[in-house]
């Protein structure tokens, strides 16, 4: 590798960072700790995964509209998906985690696959305090009140085992 394609790589990664929204990179940060810590490969294959940032920011993948992951339980070979979304407070003691559009689209899917709503909350993206896992057929709304997340909450410090997942719903 040349000086100057080692520039230009450089170049690029400091771009891609600087103009990366806040918001973006927090998501990343918990999907990043979905993918690796509750959903690890020793229980779960990953199938599908939208594409980042960067990525749509330059040639938008259609694809990137499913839910964020595609797993398939190794012990019961389900198919599933996860919609992570990482929130730091609620707001007149409600959550909106998507919009009118998205409810409609992930409860489309969910009449072949199952979807699930996976809430960080608190704390950072890459370890957050509290963790719910919500199945979204019981998600009916954009905007969730506390009291209803926290019967979904699992513990973070945890994968989430098949017997957990598929309790759920």
């Amino acid at each position: 590798m040349g000086i100057l394609s080692l520039v230009s790589k450089i170049v690029t990664v400091i771009s891609d960072e600087i103009n990366t929204p806040e918001s973006f990179k927090r998501g990343q940060q918990f999907e990043d700790y979905v993918e690796k810590y509750l959903f690890p490969p020793n229980y779960y294959d990953l199938t599908e995964k939208t594409h980042n940032y960067q990525t749509n920011s330059k040639h938008y993948v259609e694809a990137s509209l499913n839910p964020d992951f595609k797993f398939r339980d190794r012990l019961t070979k389900k198919e599933f998906y996860i919609e992570a979304k990482f929130r730091t407070n609620f707001y007149k003691d409600k959550l909106v985690w998507c919009n009118e559009k998205q409810l409609a689209r992930y409860k489309y899917i969910n009449q072949n696959t199952p979807v699930f709503l996976l809430l960080g909350d608190g704390g950072k993206p890459n370890w957050p305090e509290y963790i719910s896992l919500i199945p979204i057929s019981k998600a009916k709304y954009t905007g969730l009140f506390a009291s209803f997340v926290d019967q979904f909450e699992i513990e973070h410090e945890k994968q989430v085992t098949s017997k957990v997942l598929w309790s759920r719903i």
